[in-house]
């Protein structure tokens, strides 16, 4: 009876405080790195998770990761509500939240102040990131990672495969491939998935489309690479290989060959624009975004007159332009002009991009118009577009950001979507 009673008060004592035994978070690809969605405690004692609240939680420094807010065209502050909801299961108590910037605050341009979560409850629960033992990634989990060879490259490849509501992948689905910018030039896998949405953002919307990027690094991405043909025929042979990879995913039953979609942005949109220059009769679509310059020069020579790029490009494409497999090695080739202007492009830029300025896609659409295409569309973000967006106009590049952001009637992700 005694021993009955000891038990019953240390069953009613006083709660526990938590001991902590790990700290996960839950994690999604923005639009300038990774979002925190949820964080996850795991403790040694369930007891001491009993009786919270959201109202004991308190996020600090959780930004939305943009430059600017939408709202105010300000530099984005912590959130004044941080839209916290508490679940537990056993022991694990789980704090979703408004998905809030990884890496913190910014300040300025170059500082982070890191993101906190205090508990008013118990402090044993306050959480830093550098508590975080493991982190998930939403899509990126299910990608395949791998490797593959070609033409004597080798580089690493990230892919997302649509799947069915009981979890199986969904077989010959449409395909978009993302030419990564001059950002992610020689980076590591991961950084190259990260450093925008090209893989999450079909996978967010419900697409049942499979999306592929590879992390190239080969010395390549410069202004007026078509100066050099060594950096051209490199560029060309990048594009052999993710052709080559796509051609076994065609032939195992993964993707529909008939519905292979391409867009890249920055070096990735000049990419995107060799790409199709190689492999036009290929392709359903494109969307350049942003493009650089590796067919002529533009970006760092002055327009001797009104007109020159696009001549200069209508020259080069009537010419032999492309390297091209021939089973050996890369060999300079014509194009196939009359597959190039069938195959519609969805060209994006901002207006007051500097530093791959709007002039590289006027010149790519004229001297296609020249060529004879006629299904080509264009949107050319203006400042006030890019801040409904949170890219402050001095960062007016990010043009990738509304283009895999914005699904809205007659945008190119819509239009993509359409040709599905």
């Amino acid at each position: 009876m005694i021993l009955g009673a000891v038990v019953l008060a240390a069953a009613c004592g006083p709660k526990p405080s938590a001991q902590v035994e790990k700290v996960e978070i839950c994690t999604e690809v923005g639009d300038y790195g990774l979002l925190v969605d949820a964080i996850e405690i795991t403790v040694a004692n369930p007891r001491s998770l009993k009786g919270l609240t959201a109202a004991d939680f308190d996020l600090v420094n959780n930004t939305s990761g943009a430059f600017i807010d939408a709202a105010t065209g300000k530099p984005a502050e912590a959130y004044a509500e941080d839209g916290i909801v508490l679940s537990r299961k056993k022991n694990v108590l789980r704090i979703e939240a408004t998905p809030f910037g990884k890496d913190g605050r910014m300040e300025g341009f170059f500082k982070r102040v890191p993101w906190e979560l205090h508990c008013a409850a118990d402090s044993a629960l306050n959480v830093k990131p550098e508590q975080v033992s493991a982190q998930h990634i939403a899509v990126l989990d299910d990608c395949i990672n791998g490797e593959f060879s070609f033409g004597g490259l080798t580089h690493e490849y990230m892919l997302h495969l649509p799947k069915d509501a009981n979890g199986n992948v969904i077989k010959n689905v449409p395909l978009l491939v993302w030419q990564i910018g001059g950002g992610e030039y020689n980076k590591d896998m991961m950084t190259v998935a990260t450093a925008n949405r090209c893989l999450v953002s079909l996978a967010k919307e419900g697409v049942p489309c499979a999306a592929l990027v590879f992390a190239l690094a080969n010395p390549n991405y410069s202004y007026s690479a078509s100066l050099y043909p060594e950096k051209i025929e490199l560029i060309d042979r990048n594009n052999a290989l993710q052709m080559a990879f796509i051609d076994t995913l065609i032939a195992d039953g993964t993707v529909d060959g008939t519905k292979l979609f391409c867009a890249g942005a920055s070096s990735g949109g000049g990419c995107t624009m060799r790409f199709m220059m190689q492999f036009a009769g290929r392709f359903k679509a494109a969307i350049p975004c942003c493009a650089m310059d590796p067919i002529v020069p533009i970006h760092q020579v002055e327009e001797k007159y009104p007109g020159q790029y696009a001549d200069d490009v209508e020259k080069v494409w009537r010419g032999d332009c492309v390297y091209k497999w021939n089973g050996t090695d890369m060999a300079l080739s014509p194009m196939d002009i009359d597959a190039f202007v069938k195959l519609p492009m969805f060209f994006v830029h901002a207006e007051t991009d500097r530093t791959c300025k709007v002039a590289s896609t006027y010149a790519y659409t004229e001297a296609r118009k020249r060529l004879g295409a006629q299904d080509d569309k264009m949107l050319i973000y203006s400042d006030e577009d890019l801040v409904r967006w949170g890219v402050a106009p001095m960062m007016a590049h990010f043009s990738w950001v509304p283009l895999l952001d914005d699904y809205s009637d007659g945008s190119p992700m819509d239009w993509l979507v359409k040709q599905l």
